[in-house]
């Protein structure tokens, strides 16, 4: 990785405004794991700095990218081979992007803060879930492939309650792409259905309300594929019975004391005013293999974050 710090009279392509700012720009390649089309990175900025994920891909590929933040005033941009004219622009066209690529090379997705943000010393921490395919094996399998979502082979399908608010939440797959739905009802003003693409396979879905405001959140977990079997949270919160915002929780390496000897085969679950994460230990030595025969527990609690609900760690136990 390599840290550059330019003087840069930029549109840093927010919407085109000509910009004098000192900004740190990180640049990291993006590499996938042998057979597998998906990547994703987590990461926190501040201030002036951003980020540039590297791509290499060829013409005729299917890049996605799905982006997210803590702070809404962060977003993303794509970038094509060899020039700062964005092919997308994350401040006006949101936090996904999927688009057949026109030239071989390596595209840049740039993720920051914009001006107004940056200006005020404004953090963000957010997580980058990026997947690239061929075309035609995006299509033939597709074609192939019959509508699957969990390890069992079946449908996710949960209806759950609290305090008169209702979420149903299904997730399907077909070929490389699962898509997880959570459709809400009771609310005040938008019970417009969520729809998210998600990297593995939904194993299980709580409704609580652990910051005790009389609207309920609905958590969601994603197991994604490999041997280490992380899992990674999709969650929500009821705004004053009226509409959904996403809760972010923040990267586990954000944490040393917290991550250390984290080596997957994590699970969640609601327990009394806090949200557990509970994974196995693992040996920090060369045989990263070895577990210790303990076990962390993180407990989180739902705070205000810079840009609506965030988890908190509030406890780490080992047993």
């Amino acid at each position: 990785m390599k840290w550059l710090l330019i003087i840069l009279i930029s549109a840093h392509l927010m919407a085109g405004t000509v910009v004098l700012a000192v900004v740190d720009i990180r640049q990291e390649p993006v590499h996938f794991a042998q057979g597998s089309s998906a990547a994703v990175r987590s990461g926190k900025i501040r201030g002036y700095q951003s980020v540039d994920y590297q791509v290499s891909a060829r013409a005729g590929q299917t890049l996605v990218v799905t982006f997210t933040p803590s702070n809404r005033s962060a977003y993303f941009n794509v970038l094509p081979p060899g020039s700062m004219e964005a092919i997308f622009i994350g401040s006006t066209l949101g936090n996904h992007f999927e688009g057949e690529l026109p030239v071989d090379g390596v595209y840049t997705i740039q993720v920051y803060l914009m001006r107004n943000a940056a200006r005020r010393n404004e953090s963000a921490g957010y997580t980058l879930e990026l997947k690239l395919t061929d075309k035609e094996k995006t299509a033939a399998t597709a074609s192939q492939a019959p509508l699957v979502t969990s390890g069992s082979g079946g449908f996710f399908d949960k209806t759950l309650e609290l305090q008169g608010i209702t979420f149903h939440i299904t997730s399907g797959s077909q070929g490389l792409d699962t898509l997880l739905r959570i459709a809400p009802s009771g609310l005040e003003v938008d019970n417009s259905p969520i729809e998210k693409r998600i990297m593995g396979t939904v194993t299980g879905a709580e409704v609580a309300d652990l910051n005790v405001d009389g609207s309920p959140e609905v958590y969601v977990y994603v197991r994604a594929p490999g041997d280490e079997e992380q899992v990674s949270l999709v969650a929500y919160s009821v705004n004053r019975r009226k509409s959904l915002s996403e809760i972010f929780l923040p990267p586990l390496t954000d944490n040393a004391a917290a991550s250390k000897g984290h080596r997957g085969h994590d699970e969640f679950a609601v327990l009394e005013g806090v949200l557990g994460h509970r994974f196995p230990l693992y040996q920090d030595s060369a045989d990263r293999s070895q577990p210790t025969g303990s076990m962390r527990q993180l407990q989180y609690k739902l705070v205000p974050g810079e840009a609506g609900w965030q988890l908190k760690i509030d406890q780490i136990l080992e047993f």
